[in-house]
């Protein structure tokens, strides 16, 4: 009887130590996949109100190579403009977290701000200051800023008389009649196929503009902006 006792006691005692050899202590040696971090997104930001249907201003987060979102999360802001955003499960392949805009597939249109995410595992933190994302906004700087003012407004003088400079740009082109396409207005509310703008931009030769516009357009802005810029005239043309 004694030796069933202690037989059974020695078993006891070696499944208890087994038990506490799986109560977590052996993963220090297991290469872990680290997921779960978190965004947290702050700042001031005009025009969200701005935007065609089919385009999200969003906290994105992307891995190294791909235009396509891993994760996001759409930006509201209050009355004031005031955005405090918090997106969580970040999965560990993403490489760049973003404040951008994104289309209807979830693919990167442009980069508003992105955040340092280099050894950070826990908490990544943006503070954007103040930014305008309408979506002229966006064109001019991310197109018209970088494409079109070296000859439109750069120097004191601009060709053709046209000036797509910040603070002159909208006034100068929505509404306003064509000097060298007849009957056309540079940007016709509305109608993107009737706007010169559009006419240039995507054909390599209008009847009445002497420069080919077509070849300054690059690979990557004519899959993105040029769609960006055809929703923002079909859907108003608005500042």
């Amino acid at each position: 009887m004694f030796m069933k006792k202690y037989i059974f006691a020695t078993l006891l005692a070696a499944s208890c130590c087994m038990m506490a050899c799986d109560d977590g202590r052996i993963f220090s040696d297991v290469d872990v996949d680290h997921t779960g971090r978190s965004a947290k997104l702050s700042g001031t930001i005009t025009g969200l109100d701005r935007w065609a249907e089919g385009y999200t201003v969003a906290l994105a987060g992307f891995a190294d190579g791909d235009d396509y979102a891993c994760i996001a999360k759409a930006v509201q802001a209050d009355a004031n403009g005031n955005v405090m955003v918090t997106m969580t499960n970040i999965p560990g392949n993403v490489t760049s977290v973003q404040l951008c805009v994104l289309d209807r597939l979830r693919r990167h249109v442009v980069t508003l701000s992105e955040a340092d995410t280099e050894g950070i595992r826990d908490t990544i933190r943006m503070d954007v200051g103040t930014v305008d994302a309408s979506m002229f906004g966006v064109i001019q700087k991310n197109f018209l800023n970088t494409t079109c003012t070296s000859c439109h407004g750069a120097s004191n003088t601009a060709a053709a008389g046209l000036y797509l400079t910040e603070g002159r740009a909208y006034a100068a082109m929505v509404g306003v009649d064509s000097r060298r396409v007849s009957g056309h207005k540079l940007v016709a509310p509305g109608d993107a196929d009737g706007s010169v703008l559009h006419m240039v931009l995507n054909q390599q030769s209008v009847e009445g503009v002497s420069m080919d516009h077509f070849d300054l357009v690059s690979e990557q802005n004519a899959q993105t902006m040029l769609p960006l810029i055809d929703s923002w005239i079909n859907n108003g043309a608005g500042e």
